[in-house]
């Protein structure tokens, strides 16, 4: 059984049960007195029939017109008319059942005035009672839905900053860094200074960066041309590297090592696979609402696992799909010779993007 259908299962148990019981205490006193009859009783089960669909149609408004997005102030007065109108109509419909059933008695359509007020203003309290419990609970629901989202955010962000945290100290990364640096040593002592300055900063990062759930693209800019800087000593001409950023973009907020992790795959399954090497090209644009980021590296993607997706973008893919929902999309391609990886990533508002560099 799906997850929604448990959900609608238990509303309309709940609607059944809560109004079935409202009406059973009205017609407690009745049936202790010992004036309860199958008249009586075909009445109250009408009136259940009146609180459920009245309370239905109620929810109806809530939800299509996506009531749960206004604030209260715009909230209570919209649920307020609409509790009107509906127990209008629920006190016309059950003075019309009322007369129906009891004709002897005194009609409440085209009687009193003061009875009909009575009944409809019964009707309007009971739904406006039922709309604050709903509301109540949908909010109380809400927010445990955030948290939990919180909480997976969290999880991701952490299983994607250790396992690039890891990828920077496994021992292939670190022997080929070092050995790298060695062979500078007696050759030019001064670029094997400015290598160990990168690798340490590298290193530094990846510790500092698990602490963070979004960087600056700038930032996140520093540490990849570090990272290629440190490749450039292993590959030579072989790695070639070209950078076209947006100035305008460096202040906004992207994951952590998320775009160091779309270059080490472009150098590791792509320039490392060719003799003669090729072009890792990092591109960010910005639009409207939204920047693209490209990171094109020369080659072909697999042809034996055209559709698999590495460790690495899976984790990209769901760290995205946490931080920005479906506003955030990834995909991998190939065109002319270059494998590429399109990331869209939304702009947020300034008070999001403080939220999100706040550290948890």
């Amino acid at each position: 059984m799906s997850q929604a259908t448990k959900h609608l299962l238990l509303y309309w148990g709940a609607q059944l049960a809560a109004w079935t019981g409202y009406m059973a205490l009205l017609g407690l006193p009745v049936w202790l007195a010992g004036d309860f009859t199958p008249q009586y009783g075909q009445a109250l089960l009408a009136m259940v029939v009146i609180g459920i669909a009245s309370s239905h149609a109620l929810r109806s408004f809530y939800k299509e017109w996506q009531w749960a997005d206004l604030s209260l102030e715009r909230l209570l007065p919209r649920v307020f008319m609409a509790a009107v109108v509906l127990g209008l109509l629920a006190g016309i419909a059950q003075a019309a059942l009322h007369d129906a059933a009891f004709p002897d008695a005194e009609h409440i359509l085209g009687g009193s005035v003061r009875r009909f007020a009575e009944t409809t203003i019964g009707w309007v309290l009971q739904l406006l009672a039922w709309a604050l419990a709903y509301i109540a609970y949908r909010s109380i629901v809400r927010g445990r839905v955030e948290e939990l989202r919180a909480l997976r955010l969290e999880s991701a962000n952490r299983e994607g900053q250790l396992a690039n945290l890891r990828s920077q100290l496994n021992p292939h990364f670190m022997f080929n860094a070092l050995n790298s640096i060695r062979s500078l040593i007696e050759e030019d002592p001064e670029r094997a200074k400015q290598a160990i300055t990168r690798l340490s900063a590298i290193l530094r990062n990846a510790m500092a960066t698990v602490k963070r759930r979004t960087v600056p693209l700038g930032e996140e800019i520093d540490m990849v041309r570090a990272y290629l800087d440190l490749e450039a000593m292993r590959y030579e001409e072989r790695l070639r590297v070209r950078f076209d950023i947006d100035p305008a973009l460096e202040r906004e907020p992207v994951p952590p090592m998320m775009l160091q992790t779309l270059v080490e795959n472009a150098v590791r399954h792509g320039i490392a696979k060719l003799p003669g090497g090729g072009e890792v090209a990092i591109i960010a644009r910005s639009g409207p609402d939204n920047m693209h980021i490209s990171v094109s590296n020369t080659g072909q993607l697999d042809a034996a696992k055209p559709r698999t997706e590495g460790i690495g973008l899976r984790n990209t893919r769901k760290r995205l799909r946490h931080i920005y929902g479906y506003d955030a999309s990834i995909k991998l391609s190939e065109s002319n010779g270059h494998v590429v990886c399109d990331l869209i990533i939304p702009k947020l508002p300034e008070t999001v993007k403080s939220t999100l560099e706040t550290e948890p």
